[in-house]
């Protein structure tokens, strides 16, 4: 009997103890979904983390309010239905475009504010740097625009990326290139420089472009690589004015293009062809502020979306309409495309996981299959790779035209579409002050 009694007690305990279990207690409701939104608001990166600011800014517009009409993941409808409503709230911390800075801030956001989400930071290097702090609290994160291929391939299992890398979008500027003489293009491109910065971003850029350079028959004339945050590229412009190569591929932020903009000007130097790959073309700031003086007119590089044709999409008219609320009334450029895009799909991946468990959002995002009707941007949809890569983002090459504008010039399809003929050779400073509109 007094045996019978002990187990029974210690049944009681057992049951007692489970139910307070907080493994298996049941979870309180969600009422709101928090999303780290890790951002170079202030310093050198700063012009594009404000426009990552507004795009983040944008789709918690578009989850916690209602746009019946509106042909996107969680238009229609307030909050996320599958978490019965809860709204979406962004947690915002700017790090000042440094890595060190961006690696606290990103613990604080896990263990402090305790986010379901970390998106950032905009930048490869700096993203690189947090990769492995957020991989080892097992939270999901994403970076939209960043478009290292080194990024996801080191096996990080809770690293999310719908943009393409520059290992499809800088092979498609060479591409176009290859082709253009059968187009109507130049025939007689034979040499090249190669003008980069030195972070992760801009020297996988480089490599890749060293690469495609050779396998192009390019002879390299010059390979100059600029510290980040560079003052002065006086030197560098003497150097790439004696090598005069016919192809100039730069790879440089906003702040050093302006920089090199202003120097080149001084040294009456501009090359046949100047492309390039992000950075200050993805800047719709910076693009923005060329306008006055053509200072872009002419620049041709690779792009995630053919923006000309993807913003006569009605989707993208009313999310542009969202978006001039928070910028201002500047218009989304592709960098902020791909950033909405991104986050529609995140927040997509939330509702349908109906949690805000680790798990389950990985279940979910690894699950993802999102057609282009959904998106603002003409990638051919959402799909990840084993390295949770979208193979379905894709790349074009535009070129910046006399209206200030960008243009799609490949593949060729969508240039036809595009109707817009390529400015050859790139236009000399006297022809942008001719066509100034100071």
């Amino acid at each position: 009997m007094r045996m019978l009694r002990l187990i029974a007690a210690v049944a009681i305990l057992s049951f007692v103890a489970i139910s307070l279990s907080p493994t298996v207690r049941a979870q309180a409701p969600v009422t709101e979904v928090l999303i780290g939104e890790l951002l170079p608001l202030t310093g050198n990166f700063a012009s594009l983390g404000q426009q990552y600011l507004w795009a983040g800014q944008t789709v918690e517009d578009i989850v916690n309010n209602d746009y019946p009409d509106l042909a996107v993941p969680l238009g229609p409808g307030k909050g996320f239905p599958g978490l019965g409503g809860a709204k979406m709230t962004l947690v915002v911390r700017d790090d000042q475009s440094r890595g060190d800075q961006a690696r606290t801030l990103a613990e604080q956001l896990i263990t402090v504010n305790k986010v379901h989400w970390l998106n950032g930071e905009g930048t490869s290097g700096n993203t690189s740097i947090i990769q492995p702090l957020v991989e080892s609290y097992g939270i999901p994160m994403s970076c939209h625009p960043c478009a290292s291929p080194t990024l996801t391939e080191k096996g990080f299992k809770w690293f999310y990326r719908t943009g393409p890398n520059d290992g499809t979008m800088v092979a498609s500027v060479f591409q176009f290139l290859k082709e253009w003489p059968s187009h109507g293009g130049p025939s007689d491109l034979k040499t090249i420089a190669l003008f980069t910065c030195d972070n992760l971003f801009c020297q996988d850029n480089r490599k890749i472009a060293l690469e495609l350079s050779e396998k192009g028959g390019y002879k390299i004339v010059a390979d100059l690589t600029t510290k980040t945050g560079a003052t002065t590229l006086a030197s560098e412009v003497q150097r790439l004015q004696a090598a005069n190569p016919d192809i100039l591929f730069a790879v440089q932020y906003p702040a050093e293009t302006t920089v090199f903009q202003a120097d080149m000007k001084r040294a009456n130097y501009m090359p046949k062809i100047l492309a390039t790959s992000n950075g200050a073309y993805s800047d719709q700031t910076w693009l923005t502020a060329q306008k006055p003086t053509a200072g872009a007119a002419g620049w041709l590089g690779r792009d995630p979306t053919a923006i000309d044709l993807a913003s006569k999409k009605a989707s993208w008219k009313k999310v542009n309409e969202i978006y001039k609320k928070y910028s201002r009334g500047q218009d989304m450029g592709e960098l902020a495309m791909r950033e909405v895009t991104g986050l529609l799909w995140m927040a997509d991946v939330i509702n349908r996981a109906k949690s805000v468990e680790p798990a389950a959002l990985a279940k979910a995002a690894n699950e993802t299959d999102m057609k282009p009707d959904m998106m603002i941007i003409d990638y051919k949809g959402i799909k990840f790779d084993k390295n949770r890569q979208n193979e379905l983002a894709t790349g074009v090459v535009t070129q910046i035209g006399w209206d200030d504008e960008k243009h799609t010039i490949w593949p060729w399809d969508l240039a036809a579409q595009a109707g817009f003929k390529p400015i050859f050779p790139s236009p000399s400073w006297q022809e942008r002050e001719a066509r100034s509109k100071k």
